[in-house]
């Protein structure tokens, strides 16, 4: 699931006894983490239509269902991997490097015994996974369970890199995060492109992955190393009590992360149940550009946790609150352009970029688009309560979720296919986001109707001002490439300008800005700028 600088206009800076400001730390992350989407965008662009020439739509929801198999593997970390971020971040307020060691080689030895267990479970039942999840698929028995065994090396070193993942992230060091991330992507899909393209196929698939994965593995305790040369990284000294002490936290947010992992596989699993591979591919490419998107503007949120636990270890409330509210207004400020965006464009980029066949999937695809922010503007109240400790709201929202899309996406699947995946998943998501975004204000007293006046009126008004006056201009179906790319700038630019003419931004938001692009302080002293 997935902030902004959390002081407030009149308080000075927090400084946890390092130079490095909470705000900067905030600041350098969301950077970091837009130059790695921007790099990394094109991607999955060029890559998705380059497997399905190379292995067909059959070949591709093979593959969807063995990401997904990795997805639900995930699900062992048993609610460790944010629990270390929490931990990681208040140890290191404090400059507790014995503590920080007890913790980190206590995780390690639990992720290696974990890992070694996922493998072996995994190994055992490929038979079976192959009988059930692979209808329609033109690989044979014999090679799904090869590549199952071969794909357990990807399954082991994700969760590894769950682990140490989360050390960085507890640092705030998301753009080294991020950073380590790009670097995996990249290899996996060169590796990918040059295997497939010397006839691979999925098994081209399955060793690119595995090699980028373990290279990854491998850079990240050297990384973890060099930033932490006080803290020792030693299986084996492993403490019964700090597991426990991680567990207490850890297993109330494993339920949240598992049902949060099931209810975005669920539809995967149910529609190769139902119906077969060819419309889990499908689905697979919806999904994938929505949470593709969501990521790209949950990079707002990524901060919040290790913030909200920094805050809470100071017990500093005031800026806690001002995170909550800042959050949501920058969530808004990037967030609902992009959706406009995506919702109007989505058909004719589908079909510009795989298709008109593949048109089908443009409107569930927009609708899942749209759910997933309502479901990212559940995130700054949850990860508030996660830095609290404080998580049986989260509890009973991802249960509502997943019990609702139990019921609706088997039942719209059943009787509507792959359109029914998309809709039951959406109403599931959107009712358990409504219902936490609810909760939180309930019980934390912080005003509903400044979040909606200061975060989301505003930028709504200015994105449905600035998408109607380009339909007026460029209608939608006479959009090629070039002025698909066109069009979407023009809405940019107009929207960038209403928002400014709007004073959304007040002084302490330009103060930010300015400190990073100190060329906006020259534009706003010629009266440029807003």
């Amino acid at each position: 699931m997935s902030g902004d600088d959390i002081e407030s206009q009149t308080a000075p800076l927090i400084v946890p006894r390092n130079d490095v400001t909470l705000g900067t730390k905030i600041m350098r992350s969301v950077t970091f983490g837009a130059l790695r989407y921007v790099l990394l965008a094109p991607i999955p662009f060029l890559l998705t239509p380059f497997i399905l020439r190379k292995i067909g739509v059959a070949g591709y929801g093979t593959w969807a269902v063995f990401l997904a198999i990795n997805s639900l593997t995930s699900l062992a970390d048993l609610g460790l991997v944010g629990t270390l971020s929490k931990f990681v971040a208040e140890y290191h307020a404090h400059k507790d490097f014995v503590a920080l060691s007890r913790l980190l080689s206590s995780a390690i030895a639990l992720f290696l015994v974990i890992g070694l267990a996922v493998g072996a479970f995994v190994g055992g039942a490929t038979h079976f996974v192959t009988k059930l999840f692979f209808h329609g698929s033109y690989v044979s028995q014999q090679e799904l369970s090869f590549l199952i065994r071969c794909f357990l090396v990807v399954i082991v070193a994700n969760l590894l890199t769950l682990l140490l993942s989360s050390v960085t992230s507890g640092l705030q060091r998301l753009d080294l995060t991020y950073a380590m991330s790009a670097g995996n992507i990249i290899l996996s899909a060169a590796g990918s492109g040059l295997l497939l393209s010397a006839g691979w196929g999925l098994r081209g698939l399955v060793c690119s992955y595995a090699t980028s994965a373990v290279l990854t593995v491998i850079g990240y305790f050297l990384l973890i190393k060099k930033l932490l040369p006080a803290v020792t990284l030693n299986p084996f000294h492993f403490e019964l009590q700090e597991a426990r002490k991680m567990f207490g936290f850890s297993l109330r947010l494993y339920v949240i992360q598992a049902t949060v992992a099931i209810q975005n596989q669920l539809d995967k699993i149910f529609l190769a149940l139902i119906i077969g591979v060819a419309p889990v591919g499908w689905f697979d490419i919806a999904s994938d550009v929505a949470l593709k998107v969501r990521a790209v503007i949950g990079l707002i949120l990524a901060p919040v946790l290790p913030a909200a636990s920094e805050l809470d270890a100071l017990r500093d409330e005031p800026r806690t609150k001002e995170l909550y509210y800042r959050t949501h207004k920058y969530l808004a400020l990037f967030g609902i352009p992009v959706v406009v965006c995506c919702d109007t464009y989505s058909r004719r980029f589908v079909e510009l970029w795989l298709g008109k066949s593949m048109a089908l999937i443009a409107v569930p695809m927009s609708v899942l688009i749209t759910v997933s922010f309502f479901n990212l503007a559940s995130g700054p109240g949850f990860l508030i309560f996660a830095g609290r400790g404080y998580l049986r709201p989260a509890i009973q929202s991802s249960i509502l979720g997943i019990t609702l899309s139990i019921v609706l996406s088997l039942g719209l699947i059943y009787r509507y296919g792959f359109a029914g995946a998309a809709f039951g998943t959406s109403a599931s998501v959107l009712i358990a986001a409504l219902y936490l975004i609810w909760v939180f204000h309930h019980e934390s007293g912080y005003s509903f109707g400044r979040l909606i006046a200061e975060g989301y009126l505003k930028p709504s008004l200015c994105a449905l001002f600035s998408i109607g006056v380009i339909l007026l201009t460029h209608p939608v179906k006479a959009t090629s490439w070039i002025r698909l790319f066109a069009v979407s700038s023009m809405f940019g630019a107009i929207y960038v300008v209403v928002i400014l003419l709007s004073h959304f931004l007040d002084d302490y938001d330009w103060s930010k800005i300015e400190a990073f692009m100190p060329v906006m302080r020259h534009a706003r002293k010629f009266g440029l700028l807003a």
